[in-house]
């Protein structure tokens, strides 16, 4: 059988079949596309046709195709888990009986993560695979024995041994967001692309991928996230939404002990950021098969772009690249040359350190597409910067406290006689905004850099002022 669908096409152009059994379509002035930083998937925003083909179901109601296509899938993961005598052995091995519920599951989920993941390796081509005479895993008896399997088999793996650890739990196939938002009706099961788990764990729905390398426990890539999925079983399963985690759960919180030399404006000390949640999940993602010395520029790196001014860092300390439960945390050798600037008898200080990123989002005046953030996140800082000795603060910005409702930023600055504490905290607990909220977003963010841009005036001392 087969189906088309269509969007964003001009008014009178949508694709027909003719009597011949072509499908014929004609389209004028088809804007151009444009594209926007922190927009929804390309794929949703452009005009596109596009053609599914059926070859086993030609039911044409969504609720009778979404029924077969749960039953079916069903029934092969049943046949893929249908090892129980095997997975009590296992879990055996795993847990014990007098462990908490909880820990049960970390125990579980630990265990599965482990596992070699073959998801993460080059791909063996076709002709390799037949010389290592390597058989497809067929259930999750054989994958447990030979010790390694692809992501899918992995998190079917999870939910294997938690059934078996007496949890209830549930396979799930859920929409990968990367590339197009899932609309049902429009009954294309090749978009339900993700597996993750559904467990009852102390009364309430959690959601589980070990599969997905470095995922920490309780939470989902970023992409499964929020998103629409079929839980099955054997009636054909029930559509379900995944949990979308609150912008606290994915943190960068940097913790910093500077000092400012009075002869020459430099700012330096020592800085540690640790990255908490899906924030600690991508480092170690896309560092995954990087050694030390690219582990270490990549950090680095990473930090001179949020400083808003030439800098010289040096990691100092061996962050866990392989714990996938446990914050990354980096430590860091931080100069800052110049970074107070001399006004007179006075000397000025920027109040926003490591806030480059704020800085260039949202410029343009105008938008076209909604606004679209992959997950909620928060950023946390906690500066403490020394004085010169006798310097004092002349002036100091006042405290902010945006309330957006969604987006949250807050800024204060404390005057401690003989230092200064900064605190400034960004929240986004947004993941889509329609295109017509953007003046008030773009508003925002013009505040928070005006407060980012904020100055401290500080009167130097007497022997100073006399250098």
């Amino acid at each position: 059988m087969l189906r088309w669908t269509w969007q964003r096409l001009p008014p009178g152009s949508e694709p027909k079949q003719g009597p011949d059994g072509i499908v014929r379509m004609e389209a004028t002035n088809v804007p151009a596309f444009q594209t926007e930083d922190f927009m929804p998937p390309a794929n949703e925003l452009k005009s596109r046709v596009d053609f599914v083909y059926e070859d086993d179901f030609t039911a044409r109601e969504p609720e009778k195709y979404w029924k077969h296509v749960g039953k079916k899938s069903n029934d092969y993961l049943e046949s893929f888990l249908g090892k129980r005598k095997a997975m009590d052995a296992a879990i055996a091995e795993i847990v014990s009986p007098s462990d908490a519920p909880e820990v049960k599951l970390r125990k579980i989920y630990d265990r599965v993560q482990s596992i070699r993941n073959t998801t993460y390796e080059v791909q063996k081509t076709e002709q390799e695979e037949k010389r290592a005479k390597e058989k497809p895993v067929e259930n999750v008896e054989e994958l447990w024995k030979r010790g390694y399997g692809n992501g899918t088999q992995l998190t079917w793996l999870f939910l294997a041994l938690a059934r078996s650890a007496g949890f209830e739990a549930y396979g799930c196939w859920v929409s990968d967001r990367r590339e197009y938002f899932f609309v049902p009706q429009t009954m294309e099961s090749r978009k339900l692309n993700s597996n993750v788990v559904v467990v009852k764990l102390n009364g309430r729905d959690v959601y589980f991928d070990p599969g997905a390398a470095f995922t920490p426990f309780g939470m989902l890539t970023w992409s499964e996230t929020g998103t629409q999925g079929l839980r099955l079983d054997k009636d054909g399963g029930s559509w379900i939404r995944t949990t979308l985690p609150q912008s606290s759960e994915s943190k960068i919180v940097r913790n910093a002990r500077l000092k400012l030399n009075g002869d020459t404006g430099d700012l330096e000390g020592k800085l540690t950021i640790t990255y908490a949640g899906l924030e600690g999940m991508y480092p170690r993602l896309e560092n995954r098969n990087a050694d030390e010395v690219e582990r270490k520029k990549f950090l680095e790196e990473e930090l001179k772009e949020q400083i808003p001014a030439a800098a010289e860092v040096e990691l100092t300390n061996k962050p866990d690249w392989a714990n996938s439960e446990a914050p990354l945390v980096a430590e860091f050798d931080v100069k800052i040359p110049g970074w107070a600037s001399s006004a007179g008898k006075r000397a000025v200080v920027p109040v926003g350190i490591f806030t480059a990123a704020e800085k260039r989002i949202f410029e343009h005046a105008n938008r076209v597409h909604p606004i679209y953030f992959r997950y909620p996140f928060e950023k946390a800082d906690d500066i403490t910067i020394e004085l010169p000795s006798g310097w004092q603060t002349s002036s100091m910005p006042k405290p902010q406290a945006q309330d957006g409702h969604v987006i949250v930023y807050n800024l204060k600055v404390e005057d401690n006689k003989g230092s200064l504490r900064l605190t400034r905290k960004l929240s986004v607990d947004v993941l889509i905004l329609e295109e017509k909220y953007y003046p008030a977003l773009r508003n925002f963010f013009q505040i928070v850099r005006s407060g980012d841009e904020e100055q401290i005036v500080l009167q130097p001392g007497t022997a100073t002022s006399s250098n």
